[in-house]
């Protein structure tokens, strides 16, 4: 499997014992790692280690054999199901004794990074595959950008949030590693094959520091050729669009309420059967996200082919509740913290939930902001948010990117909510000013983010 770990065996394995025993160490961790399936290939035989990692087999048959190991923790960065093969002796022999450890992050780093792990804090790697998602086909040479926000404290009191930015490569088989990225911020990853690209899709390494992401693309088709020469003006034929079909349940039951969408693209809310359906979708790996108020909203990843519809069944955890003789309370959720630490650091012009319950309309709102202008809306929306044209120097106004919980909409989804459906807004007058994850799709012109009660609990 591309990018799988090795797996070192260390001791050796006696000749003639039927017993074996043995241990699981995660070096990642360092530490041994319990709750691992170790199965014993090609028997049937499985067991879990214990705690400290161990586990063992008896009366195994003189043979040879592949130790299978899974975890879920191993899942999350991307190794999978390892393995290894080994002989045991024939009865009567003392126990195997087996220790099988994945490689630390030292020793990935040497080779896959072509150098020495060093004491940086932004310490981690991220891998993975990039292919085209109609063929399956390996793409080398295509692109990755990851980006993450890191907060520098400059002095006692203050702090400087920067954009961090890494650039890598897919090889010659299509397999890219990008090392150094943060261990303890969520990372924006996504990948261009010539003018085609993925969704921005959510990474975090987590304590391992080593994720896996795979990545898939939509290629545009290229032109027709027609007696050695392209047809049309030799344009790439255009990409289909994907469609998305999503069930949502919350404790074996459908749903009610939520609000599913996918990033840079469109938002829904469910039927009443708990289901929604999104269409005309770009193709490749996009980021969907389905939220509901009361429930730990979720986001994953998930792969669209153009011109045809993808299923997925989505399962929301509601969250705890604690009650106190007074008030009801419940966690913040990470987009309301993240708006609580932009605010604090000076980021663009933010209101929250009590500043924005004293507002009688949507369009009142827009308009308590500096250096913004309301405009008549198109189509179904009310109106517009107008603001200055970077570079213009007062002498002009383009309308800003709008993005709904996190979404990119249109203003005409805006108009169906109230000033006291909303948790907050953020107004970006310089596109550059933005949260990364809203910049790289920006017209030019700046970013309105609006966050509803729908991720208030999130």
């Amino acid at each position: 499997m591309i990018g799988a770990p090795l797996l070192l065996l260390v001791g050796a394995l006696q000749q003639g014992g039927s017993p074996v025993r043995g241990v699981v160490y995660d070096s990642l961790l360092r530490a041994p790692l319990g709750g691992a399936e170790v199965w014993l290939r090609p028997t049937e035989r499985r067991t879990l280690t214990d705690d400290e990692g161990r586990f063992h087999f008896d009366s195994v048959a003189a043979g040879r054999y592949v130790f299978a190991v899974t975890h879920p923790g191993l899942d999350s960065a991307g190794f999978y199901t390892l393995a290894w093969p080994i002989a045991v002796g024939g009865a009567g022999s003392d126990a195997a004794r087996v220790t099988i450890a994945t490689p630390s992050l030292a020793t990935v780093w040497r080779r896959r990074c072509g150098a020495e792990l060093g004491s940086q804090p932004d310490s981690g790697i991220v891998f993975g595959v990039v292919q085209d998602v109609a063929t399956g086909a390996h793409l080398a040479g295509a692109a990755l950008i990851v980006s993450w926000l890191r907060l520098m404290q400059i002095d006692a009191v203050n702090v400087r949030a920067d954009n961090q930015t890494m650039r890598a490569s897919t090889d010659s088989i299509g397999v890219y590693y990008a090392c150094g990225v943060a261990t303890d911020m969520t990372l924006g990853v996504r990948a261009y094959a010539g003018s085609d690209s993925t969704g921005l899709i959510d990474v975090r390494v987590g304590a391992r520091r080593f994720g896996r992401q795979d990545l898939t693309i939509s290629l545009a088709a290229p032109p027709t050729i027609i007696g050695g020469r392209a047809a049309a003006g030799g344009a790439p034929t255009p990409r289909l669009p994907a469609t998305l079909f999503g069930k949502v349940l919350s404790d074996g039951k459908p749903l009610l309420g939520a609000r599913a969408g996918v990033r840079e693209a469109s938002s829904a809310g469910l039927d009443p059967d708990g289901t929604f359906l999104l269409t005309g979708l770009p193709a490749g790996t996009q980021w969907v996200t389905v939220q509901a108020i009361g429930s730990q909203g979720t986001g994953q990843a998930v792969d669209l082919k153009g011109g045809e519809t993808t299923s997925i069944i989505v399962t929301l955890t509601p969250l705890p509740v604690t009650l106190d003789p007074v008030r009801v309370t419940s966690p913040r959720s990470r987009q309301m913290a993240e708006l609580e630490e932009r605010r604090r650091l000076g980021l663009g012009y933010v209101k929250t939930e009590a500043e924005l319950a004293r507002v009688k309309t949507m369009r009142g709102m827009f308009t308590q902001f500096p250096s913004v202008q309301v405009g008549r809306g198109r189509a179904n929306a009310d109106f517009i948010v107008l603001l200055p044209r970077p570079g213009a120097q007062g002498r002009g106004y383009c309308v800003a990117s709008l993005y709904l919980d996190g979404f990119r909409s249109g203003y005409d989804q805006l108009s169906a909510y109230r000033p006291e459906d909303l948790a907050g807004v953020e107004i970006y007058v310089r596109p550059s000013e933005a949260p990364i994850q809203y910049q790289s799709v920006s017209t030019g012109c700046g970013v309105v983010l609006v966050w509803t009660k729908y991720v208030e609990a999130r």
